[in-house]
Order: C-alpha cells, then structure tokens, then sequence
C-alpha cells in the first residue's frame, strides 16, 4: 500500500504548478484538487493511525507469548519488566510492525505538507490573477511560455545558490 500511495503523492505534486496562461482554468481546478489531495491525505493518516495501533497489538500479542512462554525466546531465571519489554522491541515481528508504523507515518507527514502546499496554491492562483487584472503581462515586450519558463528557471537556480551561500556561511560561523 505504501508504494501505491508514494504513486500517488507523486502524481498529486505534478498538479501543483500553476499554467499562468490558463488562470480559469486553474482557479477552476483549485478546489477539485484541494478536495481530491485532502480526501487521499485522510485515508493516509487514517493508515498511520492504523498502523501505530497494529505496533501496540503486536507489542501486547508478544509481551503474553514472553511471559506464558520465555524459553521460546531464550530467557531463563526470573523475568522483570524491563527484561520483557526490550525482549519484544528486539523480536523481528515488532520491528517490522514498528518500521511500518514509521513509513506510514512518514507518508502521512508528506501528504500533510502536500495538502498545506496545495492550499498555498490557492493564492498562488490568486496572485497571478491579479497580476493578470493589472495588465502586468500586456507589456510591449511580452515574454512567450519558453521564454517564461527561461526566466522562471534562472530566478529558480539564483535562489538555489543563495541558498547554498547561507548554508555554507552558517556552517562557516558554527565552526568558528
């Protein structure tokens, strides 16, 4: 199921550009994704939920078979608490159970950012609207889709840069 919903968060993202030219069409289709990105992002933490419950059935379904039964796991004299409880984080059941738990919630941490990306979208559309209203795109040397996306691309790999500038700097200043 993960691997169908890593499919599907993929193919979601690919909706979140914005075709300037087609601003009906795009505020159009703003609520149609908002409602098709949050009803996926309920069912994927509906899924973690679910698997951070499957963790706790695995952990109790262990924690009886150690104590009805220690020697199947190689423990011998008295048991004490903590010796039960590490005895089932280390058996390859709960940890499986347990690395379920955290791609699921991992995927459930992405959806949500996806469906926060997807309502800043919304501006984003509304943004360009008004740019439009303003005749910001009726200048005399008016720009063509390959030209646009020229220009987006170099603002892209300027801030790409910066960025990696500030990421050196502080690393510079920690070390100091």
């Amino acid at each position: 199921m993960i691997d169908e919903d890593r499919q599907i968060l993929s193919d979601l993202r690919r909706k979140l550009p914005i075709d300037q030219f087609e601003l009906e069409r795009e505020c159009c289709q703003q609520p149609i994704i908002y409602d098709e990105v949050g009803e996926w992002v309920a069912s994927v933490k509906a899924a973690a939920r679910v698997a951070k419950e499957h963790v706790s059935f695995v952990e109790s379904g262990l924690l009886l078979r150690i104590r009805k039964n220690p020697e199947e796991f190689y423990l011998v004299g008295k048991l004490t608490v903590d010796v039960v409880a590490a005895t089932v984080k280390v058996t390859p059941e709960y940890r499986r159970a347990f690395q379920e738990y955290v791609e699921a919630e991992r995927l459930a941490n992405e959806a949500g950012t996806l469906l926060e990306s997807v309502a800043e979208r919304k501006s984003s559309v509304r943004d360009l609207v008004r740019l439009y209203i303003s005749h910001y795109y009726e200048k005399t040397d008016e720009l063509n889709k390959d030209e646009w996306q020229s220009a987006q691309d170099a603002i892209e790999d300027l801030r790409k840069k910066r960025a990696e500038e500030e990421d050196r700097n502080e690393d510079n200043v920690e070390v100091e």
